[in-house]
């Protein structure tokens, strides 16, 4: 992360380990740097520090970025550069397992290993074993995630079984490595990542072959018919999950993978070694980055074209959702064993080696009826590039969040379970947390938020007043080796692309805060944009110096003071023109918050009002 301050950027970074972990965190940064050429991520500002600047940053030339962010994706899969508009294509379009670090991408790192230790004489059981050594490598470097964890597992069994000489059993390998994902993370299953992986490996196991023969006896080559059945059957497989999450399914997205999988494997190859010669390896790496340009170019096309509205077929109901679910489980039954009526006939149990196919159909199957149980819709993707106001009750926390990172302005109450609304939402790590004033329905919750998700930097917006939970929280976050600044106007947060700016408050004069001061008055105002969406969170400051420091027009507004009955409220809308409102307020709190004269200066405006206390979190993407 890179914090500026007074417009002057500061390095804040996570805290560095030692040993064979610090070993690939060095490997990996190396490698974004050479992956992202064009400055959108937190190490180009960082670089630009080095150099001197001052002035804010510039994601460059929109191509190069998409460039950029696609290659980092594909390699490393990692999609914290993507614009929303990127990543929305590519969901949309049947073409996001290519960000996904996954199967595909464990495939040809043990291909690259095997061929390199062919080239170089290496005996086959040392080759095996060097490839081997290189997935495990790859799978923390890749960053970990439920898809490439799966992958790993049964990448690594298939090597083994090979290097023993004995034929490997995939359906236990991929039970081996659901097993395994669980038990690191027991909240995966709940992760649309790890749904759409394992989904597409059953897909793929169960129906690539049986689809081959079948477009093969079409008299279609059969290199064809084999480009053709692996995005079928993974589309089929994965359609189910896409729909209940996504909402609509692509008619294009098998042409979209048929155009773009013969792509993967020379981008995938040249970009890793790409990022293994680093910055160092220049002007060779720069090179390789270079001349997959137009590669890149043609695959961000094909994702864009494939994700237009006009190729998406809604999906209008529960029952709809989960038929293709059981369905896919009883073709599962079928095609991998074309016996089984006969056998159920018998009474004699199915050979030990098919079981694994029995367990994943039931399950298959019992999710169907969990689908139709909770209304067809799956949990909405963990992260979404946007605004999260999130229910606190009667007190204030809100999310800021793009790619991989995360913001929380304020806290929440005593009582406001601010770590169950933002698990709701998966956030498991926070890159900075902004406490705004001294006031406990806004600090309260900040010392299990800080012991929780680890912020490598607080803004502390006390103003120098007693508050023992702040006061609780800036000591965890030092002893953590974290970073502790007072707010003020122009500090401004750099997390990835995330960025937002303090607009208030001024620096305050010398000497303690008067008895007799109101903390509201100096409470921290945030504009943050996110992909283009403007929002502005006042916290409790309100009237005209709120209306002097917000920046002008926003599409986003959380109404200042809960949305209290301020005078001002009329002249700050004609000013700021927001396209949508947000109170933060408790059910039948005694406030009355949202007061009346607000809500009806907002209603005789036309802008909509959402409230935490009838709606719950309200989520606003960016590209809204």
């Amino acid at each position: 992360m890179a914090l500026a301050l007074d417009g002057v950027l500061v390095a804040v970074g996570p805290e560095r380990r030692d040993g064979w972990r610090g070993a690939l965190d060095r490997v990996r940064e190396r490698a974004e740097r050479t992956l992202a050429p064009t400055g959108g991520d937190e190490r180009a500002g960082t670089d630009r520090v080095a150099a001197g600047a001052t002035g804010p940053t510039s994601d460059g030339d929109d191509r190069a970025a998409a460039r950029g962010a696609l290659l980092r994706g594909m390699v490393l899969g990692q999609d914290d550069g993507f614009s929303a508009e990127q990543t929305d294509a590519f969901r949309r379009s049947g073409l996001a397992h290519l960000v996904a670090a996954s199967g595909q991408n464990v495939a040809l790192v043990a291909a690259l290993a095997l061929g390199l230790g062919a080239v170089t004489g290496l005996r086959r059981r040392w080759r095996i074993a060097a490839a081997a050594a290189l997935v495990c490598a790859y799978v923390p470097l890749a960053g970990g995630g439920p898809s490439i964890r799966r992958a790993g597992v049964m990448g690594v069994l298939t090597l083994l079984a090979l290097g023993l000489g004995r034929p490997a059993d995939r359906w236990w390998a991929l039970l081996v490595a659901a097993v395994a994902t669980v038990l690191v993370d027991p909240f995966s299953p709940g992760q649309l990542g790890w749904q759409l992986s394992f989904a597409a490996v059953v897909g793929l196991l169960v129906l690539v072959a049986p689809l081959t023969a079948a477009l093969a006896r079409a008299r279609l080559p059969r290199w064809l018919a084999l480009v053709l059945a692996v995005p079928l059957a993974a589309g089929a497989a994965t359609a189910p999950v896409l729909a209940a999450s996504v909402g609509d399914v692509s008619l294009t997205s098998v042409a979209a993978n048929v155009l773009a999988e013969p792509l993967v494997a020379p981008i995938t190859w040249l970009g890793m070694i790409a990022g293994l010669l680093g910055p160092e390896g220049e002007p060779l790496s720069g090179a390789l980055v270079d001349a997959l340009g137009p590669l890149l170019d043609w695959i961000d096309g094909v994702a864009r074209w494939a994700a237009a509205p006009s190729w998406a077929v809604a999906t209008p109901g529960p029952l709809v959702a989960a038929v293709p679910i059981v369905v896919l489980a009883v073709a599962l039954a079928v095609v991998e064993r074309p016996a089984w009526l006969a056998r159920v006939r018998s009474r004699w149990p199915a050979p030990r080696r098919r079981s694994p196919v029995v367990l994943i159909a039931v399950a298959l199957a019992a999710g169907a009826i969990v689908a139709l149980h909770r209304g067809g819709r799956a949990d909405p993707p963990a992260r979404r590039d946007g605004i999260v106001v999130l229910d606190v009750g009667q007190g204030s926390a809100t999310l800021l969040r793009q790619g991989d990172a995360a913001i929380l302005v304020d806290a929440g109450p005593p009582s406001g379970r601010v770590l169950d609304r933002l698990a709701e939402q998966g956030v498991r790590r926070l890159d900075a947390l902004v406490l705004t004033h001294a006031a406990a329905d806004h600090t309260a919750g900040a010392p299990a938020v800080v012991a929780r998700l680890r912020p490598a930097l607080l803004v502390d917006g006390t103003d120098g007043r007693p508050d023992p939970a702040a006061a609780v929280a800036a000591q965890a976050v030092r002893a953590a080796g974290g970073q502790v600044v007072a707010a003020r106007a122009g500090l401004r947060l750099t997390a990835g692309r995330l960025r937002a700016e303090l607009r208030w408050p001024p620096p305050r004069p010398p000497g303690p805060p008067t008895a007799g001061e109101d903390p509201n008055e100096r409470a921290t105002v945030v504009r943050a944009t996110i992909s283009g969406l403007r929002v502005l969170i006042p916290s409790d400051r309100e009237g005209v110096p709120l209306r002097r420091a917000a920046g002008g027009p926003v599409d986003v507004l959380v109404l200042p003071h809960h949305g209290s009955a301020d005078p001002d409220v009329p002249r700050l809308l004609a000013e700021l023109r927001p396209r949508l409102a947000i109170a933060q307020v408790g059910a039948g709190n005694g406030y009355g918050h949202p007061a009346p004269p607000t809500v009806q200066a907002l209603r005789r405006v036309g802008v909509p009002l959402r409230r935490t206390d009838r709606d719950g979190s309200v989520v606003v993407e960016a590209g809204w």
